[in-house]
């Protein structure tokens, strides 16, 4: 109970003490949120009839924005493996702020897909009534889950270890949370995640045994960035390092360790769909150097120069890093839109002619405002919980 109270305490006081450039920044991200979440409640209400969504596109930017977030999620847990599992106590400082950003990114997924199911309540039923333990969608629907409980289980431990009130148990359960976190995101959640896609035996993007390997790749890319990228941007705003440029530069070794996986697999999708020979494989190539080349030029082209500019060792530099970081999340969200959108835009049946989809307002919007509502929630929890750097530093 004293903890509880003194959670409180230390929250309050936080809040009461903040700038007014944090309560400017939260105003805007309520303003989108609320905005956004009249387009959701339009989308709930009259289902896909203001998308272009269709039963021959019946997936669209909800889905992409699905596979997105549970990657960044998934990336993100690769913090608590490195200071529980390898020793780098030098990431301390970004580890509940790591998990945070994995628990944010997991509510934006499951916000997409319930988007996209039209009724969210409809969603809820999976796998508590609605269940079909084949079906891939149960599979990755009930890992979600699971991994949602992981990471709320390790953030609780670890602030407890943080504030000093974890006895050694507490603190060994904070850190197996942390390391089996990274196998089960992987693993269990964004492999399968992929198999959804790589089972569609009727797609020519989507029917390989490759793809979740490739989304377990792109995945430790991008939510690494992103990680890196909130290190970055908290220490700018707090005026602080949060982590030594040693750190930096090893963040920026692991990132090209990454990309190098990452680049490597896209690479070969591209140059096996060109070099086919068969009917789809030259019609989704057409669409990717055609009504899709903006896309296809921001993933390749952004993911060969994130890998040139973290090779570089005068570039793994907090400004450095911060370009490419932006660089790699930006490639890799072009990436998921790519994969989910052309794969369905080749026709099945030469008759039904050219495919198209282009999203609309009605769909973007309420994503953009789930966005901002989560970004919203981030910076009040990391305002009022306590981090590893404020402990620290205050020798609480």
């Amino acid at each position: 109970m004293s903890v509880i109270k003194d959670a409180l305490g230390h929250a309050i006081t936080k809040l009461t003490t903040a700038n007014k450039k944090f309560y400017i920044y939260c105003l805007v991200l309520l303003i989108i949120a609320v905005l956004g979440l009249g387009g959701a409640i339009t989308a709930v209400a009259e289902g896909h009839y203001h998308s272009d969504m269709s039963d021959m596109v019946p997936w669209g930017i909800l889905i992409s924005g699905l596979a997105f977030f549970i990657g960044l999620s998934a990336g993100a847990t690769m913090i608590g493996l490195l200071i529980h599992g390898f020793g780098r106590d030098d990431y301390h400082p970004v580890g509940t702020r790591a998990i945070l950003v994995g628990i944010m990114c997991i509510f934006a997924a499951m916000g997409c897909v319930m988007m996209d199911v039209g009724n969210p309540f409809r969603a809820m039923k999976i796998p508590f009534l609605l269940r079909n333990e084949t079906s891939m969608f149960f599979i990755s629907s009930s890992s979600y889950m699971g991994f949602t409980l992981i990471l709320i289980a390790e953030l609780v431990s670890t602030i407890y270890v943080t504030i000093g009130k974890a006895e050694k148990r507490g603190k060994r359960i904070a850190k197996i949370l942390g390391i089996i976190a990274v196998p089960y995101a992987l693993i269990v959640v964004h492999s399968f995640t992929g198999t959804i896609f790589g089972v569609v035996k009727a797609r020519e993007m989507w029917n390989t045994p490759l793809l979740p390997v490739h989304f377990v790749t792109s995945a430790l890319a991008s939510g690494f960035a992103l990680v890196i990228l909130v290190t970055i941007i908290t220490s700018w705003v707090n005026k602080k390092d949060l982590v030594s440029r040693e750190t930096y530069n090893h963040m920026g070794i692991m990132l090209c360790f990454f990309l190098i996986a990452t680049v490597f697999l896209d690479t070969f999708d591209y140059l096996i769909l060109s070099y086919s020979g068969t009917a789809e494989g030259l019609e989704t190539w057409d669409i990717f150097t055609g009504r899709y080349l903006p896309t296809f030029l921001i993933n390749m082209v952004g993911l060969y120069a994130a890998v040139i500019l973290t090779a570089l060792k005068k570039f793994r530099t907090p400004r450095g890093l911060f370009y490419s970081s932006v660089i790699v999340i930006i490639a890799i969200a072009a990436y998921r839109i790519n994969l989910i959108t052309i794969a369905q835009l080749v026709p099945l049946y030469h008759e039904l002619g050219e495919i198209q989809y282009i999203p609309t307002m009605h769909e973007v919007a309420p994503v953009f405002g789930l966005i901002a509502a989560l970004m919203l929630l981030f910076a009040i929890l990391t305002k009022v919980l306590p981090m590893e750097d404020e402990v620290h530093t205050t020798g609480h």
